[in-house]
């Protein structure tokens, strides 16, 4: 027995509807890369169907869309790498973001059959990808004087703390990018989930496209709530596969990490680390069956989690939730020190996905 991924199609679109309230006069880009934050990517392209356009990180999950009968404009985050690609994307309704030189000379060196509309990026202060600021205006005349570029371009930078509770980096690069772009005919788009939590309202002159990714899911990466109601998406289960009596003082899993401290039942679940569950959840995480919380005790293996069910009526073949509804993934992911992202993405083939 395999555990589950069951998504919430109505929370996804609630979701959606949500930012769109919250910031009615922008476009939204629906982050659904990295197979949809675990979500799958194809299902969740036909659940959002009422975004303005899709955004994936790479060429690779363009492909997959078109090939999949996707039709409306995806963004390539990270663009095109070569004369191909570049092509690929003019013909599919694929709008590259182009952050190099080495990019921008493959679009002065190649002639298309159909014009393309682009994104500009620029570094406002992450260092990752994109043209620093006095650098853009050259890159930017250059492609709007191509015919093979469409008007008006866009343009878009990252915001590298938005979702901190100190946040003092987000304005500077607010103003940098403003600063940058006055004055041009383009598009713009700065922010990300926590961008459009904690800042579009207050940039609302900056706010022409929206790219949420992990509040779509149901997820707030800001500590601080704001007036947005979110809904879970994603609630992964697992089926109990056996139940053991086991005596005080009795060891449970590898290394003997945990000591029984009372006669009690242990009961397997059917999922590891394997699956994506991770192995620092060992004695610290919990699960949540029938308005009970048990913990998670012995070390995490590949396959199998223990927990301590004690006396409580729970069978073989019930299944437990890890998180969902009853247990906050982002508590979870606070508890060993990482992000909800991570927890999402790395979750397994093995897990069955159903959407309700």
């Amino acid at each position: 027995m395999n555990g589950n991924i069951l998504i919430d199609k109505a929370n996804l679109i609630h979701n959606l509807s949500e930012i769109k309230r919250h910031t009615p006069n922008s476009k939204i880009m629906s982050v659904i890369k990295s197979n949809g934050y675990g979500h799958g990517m194809l299902e969740i392209s036909k659940i959002l169907d009422e975004s303005d356009a899709f955004s994936v990180a790479t060429m690779e999950e363009v492909i997959y869309l078109r090939e999949n009968q996707v039709t409306k404009e995806i963004v390539c985050l990270q663009g095109f790498s070569n004369k191909e690609e570049y092509i690929y994307c003019s013909e599919n309704n694929i709008r590259p973001v182009v952050h190099s030189i080495h990019q921008v000379n493959i679009i002065g060196n190649t002639t298309l059959k159909n014009s393309i509309k682009v994104w500009i990026k620029i570094d406002t202060g992450m260092n990752r990808l994109g043209f620093k600021p006095q650098d853009f205006r050259g890159v930017y005349q250059k492609l709007s004087q191509s015919k093979m570029i469409k008007q008006p371009i866009g343009v878009m930078t990252h915001l590298a703390c938005a979702d901190e509770d100190e946040d003092h980096f987000s304005n500077e690069q607010i103003n940098i990018f403003t600063n940058t772009t006055k004055g041009i005919y383009a598009e713009l788009s700065i922010f990300n989930s926590a961008g459009i939590i904690q800042y579009s309202k207050k940039f609302k002159d900056t706010v022409h496209w929206l790219r949420p990714g992990l509040m779509l899911y149901g997820v707030n990466p800001c500590n601080k709530s704001k007036d947005i109601n979110l809904k879970p998406v994603m609630t992964l289960t697992a089926p109990v596969i056996s139940i053991n009596e086991c005596k005080k003082g009795e060891d449970i899993g590898y290394g003997k990490t945990y000591k029984v401290e009372k006669n009690t039942r242990i009961a397997a679940i059917g999922i590891g680390y394997g699956d994506g569950l991770p192995r620092q959840l060992s004695n610290i995480g919990k699960v949540f069956f029938e308005n009970n919380y048990f913990n998670i005790v012995g070390r995490i293996s590949m396959d199998i989690i223990m927990i301590d069910i004690q006396d409580t009526e729970i069978e073989v073949g019930s299944n437990v939730e890890l998180w969902g509804s009853n247990i906050n993934i982002k508590d979870v992911s606070n508890s060993i020190e990482t992000i909800p992202y991570e927890l999402m993405c790395n979750l397994g083939n093995r897990l069955k996905k159903i959407y309700i």
